[in-house]
């Protein structure tokens, strides 16, 4: 087990997640070629096969299982060792590279770069904005540090952390602003034309079983997966939605808004933060990850306080 390279355990680990040597080289950025040589001269300091090759790809072996967690944990190491060492250095700097919905864009992402940037100005930090199924895959090619995503399932290769509970509303055009009477129950609501994201959402999942196990009526649904076109049908009346309560905020006030808590049962939606298995946090993630959650968090709150439904 001696002279064990750790480009070696990042290739295998890829190859791992993605049971592919050609799709892990391209995640790498290495050729395939190479990437064979070093698993094969990585099984040969193990001493054992860590894959079972056809053609479909490789499958791992019991061994491959077990040299697997062990090789996340060294590499996550690595990277803490690095970042204490970097961390020590003066100010902070470096990179972060973060993945976030449209419902915190429009929400709580302003508020969190201006007081990261005062805090912290020499890091350099890069946005992503995109639905859950795009900024997963992207957070599991490593090409985002992390990404804060709805609940759902998650590919081999990503760990998560629960951040919190949002609420799933109602929002309706309400364009000759005047006062509407309580809220909407969509359980029993007259048919609406419903603009909801995609099925590649995380969330749509949910909401298409309280339309289907709860709802008395036959709603119409217009599927959009552009946050800015489905504010815009909204504003222009005849369509409503399913938002998230961090979206809606903004509109909290708004009297040509009606929004309502979706109940019986009660509707929500549950915020994770997602990161690479095999990576450790620098210190500059660490420090905009925490104040990102702590935002999200808060607008959580002045969610549940507005519609105190639970």
């Amino acid at each position: 087990m001696r002279n064990i390279k750790t480009q070696q355990l990042r290739y295998f680990v890829a190859v791992y997640n993605v049971g592919s040597i050609t799709a892990a080289a391209h995640q790498v950025n290495a050729t395939q070629s190479g990437v064979s040589m070093q698993i094969r001269e990585f099984e040969d300091r193990v001493g054992v096969p860590l894959f079972e090759r056809n053609s479909a790809g490789v499958v791992p072996t019991k061994m491959g299982d077990l040299v697997y967690r062990r090789a996340i944990r060294v590499l996550r190491e690595m990277d803490e060792l690095q970042n204490d060492v970097s961390a020590h250095r003066g100010h902070l700097v470096g990179s972060v590279r973060a993945g976030i919905m449209p419902t915190f864009a429009r929400s709580v992402l302003g508020p969190t770069l201006m007081e990261f940037s005062e805090k912290y100005p020499y890091v350099d930090v890069q946005i992503s904005e995109g639905y859950s199924e795009t900024l997963t895959r992207r957070v599991a090619d490593e090409e985002l540090d992390f990404a804060v995503v709805p609940a759902g399932p998650l590919p081999v290769g990503i760990r998560s952390s629960h951040v919190d509970t949002d609420l799933e509303l109602l929002v309706e055009s309400n364009l000759d602003g005047k006062a509407t009477d309580g809220f909407t129950h969509l359980a029993t609501a007259p048919p609406l034309n419903l603009v909801l994201p995609g099925t590649g959402n995380a969330r749509r999942k949910g909401i298409d079983q309280y339309l289907e196990n709860t709802c008395q009526s036959k709603h119409a649904i217009l599927q959009l997966d552009s946050m800015m076109t489905t504010f815009d049908l909204l504003e222009r009346g005849n369509y409503a939605s399913i938002l998230p309560g961090c979206l809606c905020i903004s509109k909290f006030d708004d009297p040509k808004a009606k929004l309502s808590p979706i109940r019986d049962p009660v509707l929500t939606v549950d915020y994770l933060l997602i990161e690479p298995e095999t990576r450790a946090k620098s210190t500059a993630t660490s420090a905009f990850g925490e104040l990102l959650c702590h935002m999200i968090r808060k607008s959580c709150a002045d969610v549940r306080e507005r519609f105190p439904v639970a």
